[in-house]
């Protein structure tokens, strides 16, 4: 983390705020994050591993040093593979708009605080963070229906109409 060049990350702003004796620490503490989501997600993906793959390139994007757009946008064309899940997405609408909001905001803010000055890093920090969390609750959306939907698949015998008929279940 020697260069802390402001970027759509998280690392740069702590790392600038940070006393310089804990940038070690820190540095193997948040590299280290990427890491302990890897074993449970493949114990628990071993029969799945495309999705697997989408999974870690998305946290390694989120939780990257120095990310760019082309990190997130590699994670985001795994997106059209599981359109089967996106009826069943809790936030979708809310995330989407925060993260074309952020997408807008970022250049603004950033021409706001370099070029202008009339506005400091702490707006685009901001930004920045909800831009991750927007991330983070994409991701954690899709394990979870993704994971329900499995669920649903193996264990659930019997599936019922709205109106308590028995249903069939089609799988496309």
């Amino acid at each position: 983390m020697p260069d802390l060049t402001p970027n759509i990350g998280l690392f740069w702003y702590f790392f600038a705020e940070m006393f310089e004796h804990f940038h070690l620490f820190f540095i193997c503490v948040f590299q280290i994050n990427v890491f302990f989501y890897t074993i449970p997600l493949s114990i628990k993906l071993k029969e799945h591993p495309v999705f697997l793959i989408f999974m870690q390139i998305a946290i390694i994007s989120i939780f990257k040093s120095y990310p760019t757009v082309g990190d997130i946008a590699l994670y985001m064309a795994f997106l059209p593979a599981w359109n089967h899940l996106y009826r069943f997405l809790k936030n979708i609408f809310l995330v989407l708009v925060v993260l074309l909001a952020c997408s807008a905001l970022f250049p603004v803010l950033w021409h706001l605080w370099i070029y202008v000055g009339s506005a400091n890093s702490n707006f685009y920090y901001s930004i920045t963070l909800l831009f991750n969390v927007a991330q983070i609750l994409v991701v954690s959306d899709y394990f979870y229906v993704y994971l329900r939907r499995e669920h649903h698949l193996t264990h659930v015998q019997y599936l019922k109409r709205k109106d308590g008929s028995e249903a069939t279940l089609v799988l496309k």
